[in-house]
């Protein structure tokens, strides 16, 4: 995660958001993240 999410206004919202600093990853999910992006060619525009 780059930023944390900001706008919690209620206890359980901030515990939730607190919860996700413990998300671990596996090897291959990293990857998948870390790979470039290739966007799809548009279809249907002329």
């Amino acid at each position: 995660m780059a930023a944390p999410i900001i706008g919690a206004s209620r206890q359980d919202q901030l515990d939730e958001l607190l919860n996700a600093v413990d998300l671990t990853l596996t090897p291959e999910q990293v990857e998948k993240l870390e790979a470039p992006y290739r966007p799809h060619p548009v279809v249907g525009f002329k």
